[in-house]
């Protein structure tokens, strides 16, 4: 499961309209509608239940979504705590330093 298409997912569901997440993505239809056919068959569960114009997500989608959300909240927050101490700390770990750690 790849961040990217957890993105693709948590707009696809804000949106409940395909098309208009693609264009939001700035992505092609088609490659949407795989990338989120992909998440489903790598997760085994439907995620959407699909009308003529408008989706809504499943039980399984809903969850997903919770997760989708706090996944990204991470990584967020992640990226801003090493961006920050990455001014604080002076020089590099060499690569002995990591071997120690793990």
């Amino acid at each position: 499961m790849e961040i990217r298409v957890l993105r693709y997912f948590l707009v696809t569901a804000r949106e409940q309209n395909i098309t208009k997440a693609a264009e939001l993505l700035h992505i092609t239809q088609p490659t949407l509608s795989r990338q989120l056919a992909a998440l489903e068959e790598e997760l085994g569960t439907s995620l959407f239940i699909r009308g003529n114009k408008k989706i809504t997500l499943t039980e399984k989608g809903i969850l997903l979504k919770r997760r989708a959300m706090e996944i990204l909240e991470l990584e967020e927050k992640t990226l801003e705590e090493l961006l920050d101490k990455e001014h604080l700390v002076e020089g590099s770990a060499g690569r002995g330093d990591f071997q120690r750690v793990v």
